[in-house]
């Protein structure tokens, strides 16, 4: 690799905020350093307020770099593309390639940071049936434009379709949605668990992002959240929050996540975002999405400043896990343990990490019983019109309902 490869620009709302390079010591090491001129607002992350010493990390690049990194199918299509052309492809290499097309108002310049991201008219493909050779084609063309981490198979595209103004205004990167897709076996039926999911978590009163299942059921559409006024949003995870590589992403608990939320959110919007945090792990347990850890979280921001307004992003990335795992678990601890908890241990959450009263605690855990009363029968409904959903269904209708038993109904 040339030396000017080893060096990536940072860039926060299109502002040249800093240089990520690799270490002259260990090139497995990364470096960060703050141009001189950067605001404190322009900081590129929380946890990283503008300093003139470096930030260094071992092995590895910093956790707010590595946040959107791709995972699973879209980061082993990436390996495939580029490992031979690209020496010592690693995750600054990777970083390198899809650093211009991420979530949140980071972005790491690179060669083709200014080609423009291609279109597709989602309506479209809402409507479309050969569900495995459209994502392959995705695939092929949105690859090195999808910023976005997780292991099911997803990209990043910019739907032709939407009048937003919000979206038109942006000239910058230009991804829309998220299309998500799983043709594995395994995980049958996975776009349509976790919309069903997504709309438990809205008829419960959480911020969910506008989400929508293509007719077969192949696709799911996700519109991003971190777009407002025309510009990005900043956005991180509590792997980034607590300091920790995606690799520890199931490590730390939901009461370290609460900590959190309670250091860096704006104190206006303290018990708002506990209240919906809560209601977030209540309904991961009732659902059994197993996959709530520490990337499943995150908060939003403008900027860095000391004022800076922070908030709990929507809920996202919601499955019922056990339709494919059987005897999975909690992502994180809750009381010491990742078993699925009995609706006393919530309270006891919700009183002592959530600053929550007793009373509180059991109005919010009606509302999740509420949501998803509302969201079975939205369920119930699609499993009678759509027969390859049934068998799912029916494993997503059991599982809700012993969550349901266990966690929220009261004793």
């Amino acid at each position: 690799m040339t030396k000017e490869s080893e060096r990536l620009s940072i860039r926060v709302s299109g502002i040249l905020a800093g240089i990520l390079g690799r270490s002259e010591e260990n090139r497995h090491d990364s470096v960060f350093s703050y141009n001189q001129a950067i605001a404190e607002k322009d900081a590129v992350s929380l946890t990283m307020p503008v300093r003139l010493e470096s930030y260094t990390w071992t092995y590895g690049i910093h956790p707010l770099f590595e946040m959107h990194l791709p995972e699973g199918h879209l980061k082993a299509e990436l390996v495939r593309r580029f490992s031979k052309s690209l020496r010592g492809f690693d995750d600054f290499a990777l970083l390198g390639i899809v650093g211009p097309h991420q979530l949140g108002r980071v972005s790491i310049t690179h060669a083709s940071a200014g080609e423009s991201l291609p279109e597709i008219k989602l309506s479209d493909l809402l409507m479309y049936d050969g569900a495995k050779d459209l994502f392959d084609d995705l695939m092929k063309t949105y690859a090195t434009y999808s910023g976005v981490s997780g292991v099911q198979p997803k990209v990043l595209v910019r739907d032709a379709g939407d009048a937003d103004p919000d979206v038109a205004r942006l000239t910058h990167r230009g991804a829309t949605h998220l299309v998500k897709a799983f043709n594995d076996s395994d995980f049958a039926q996975l776009a349509a668990n976790e919309f069903f999911c997504m709309r438990a978590a809205f008829h419960t009163g959480l911020e969910v992002p506008e989400c929508q299942l293509s007719q077969q059921g192949k696709f799911l559409v996700v519109k991003r959240f971190d777009i407002r006024d025309g510009a990005y949003l900043g956005f991180e995870d509590m792997c980034v929050l607590s300091g920790r590589g995606t690799d520890k992403k199931y490590d730390g608990s939901y009461q370290g996540c609460a900590k959190l939320i309670k250091a860096y959110v704006s104190p206006s919007r303290v018990t708002k975002a506990l209240e919906d945090f809560f209601l977030m792990v209540a309904l991961s347990t009732a659902i059994q999405n197993g996959d709530g850890h520490l990337k499943n979280f995150g908060l939003l921001y403008e900027h860095c400043a000391e004022d800076a307004d922070v908030w709990l992003a929507p809920a996202y990335d919601l499955v019922t896990t056990t339709v494919y795992q059987p005897n999975d678990i909690m992502g994180l601890l809750l009381g010491g343990s990742k078993a699925w908890p009995k609706r006393k241990l919530l309270v006891q959450f919700g009183r002592n990490s959530c600053n929550l009263t007793e009373a509180r605690c059991n109005e919010l855990l009606a509302r999740v019983r509420s949501g998803m009363n509302r969201a079975m029968l939205e369920l119930s409904d699609y499993r009678s019109t759509h027969p390859a959903f049934e068998a799912v269904g029916e494993k997503m209708a059991a599982a809700w309902a012993a969550g349901l038993a266990r966690s929220i109904e009261p004793a």
